[in-house]
């Protein structure tokens, strides 16, 4: 989807930058970001990147608000840990097998 940038740029930079919404909302699909993910978005009655509500200094959230963010949490939390296990995974049989007891499964060391 997007090409490789130099740096560590953050997640609403990389979308506004490969035009996220943009491409996601021709096929009617959507995107599930923190409270940090704001602004890429500009059709508020079609949103294509759900967040969470924010609570004002002066207002406090609803108790509504808050089981909308519970809901929106649990959602990126199944997200994040595939991500994160994905991550953790390694990512090819060559580097798999330099742990002290590499799987029974990675081929290379196995024979």
């Amino acid at each position: 989807m997007s090409a490789a940038r130099p740096g560590r740029p953050s997640e609403i930079t990389t979308a506004r930058y490969n035009d996220l919404v943009e491409r996601l909302r021709p096929h009617e699909l959507g995107a599930i970001g923190d409270l940090g993910f704001v602004g890429p978005d500009d059709d508020p009655d079609n949103p294509v990147v759900i967040t969470g509500y924010k609570a004002a200094r002066t207002k406090p959230l609803t108790s509504a608000k808050k089981q909308v963010n519970k809901l929106i949490a649990s959602v990126r939390t199944a997200c994040e840990h595939a991500f994160a296990h994905s991550k953790n995974w390694p990512s090819s049989p060559s580097s798999a097998c330099t742990s002290p007891t590499p799987p029974r499964s990675c081929a290379p060391c196995s024979s």
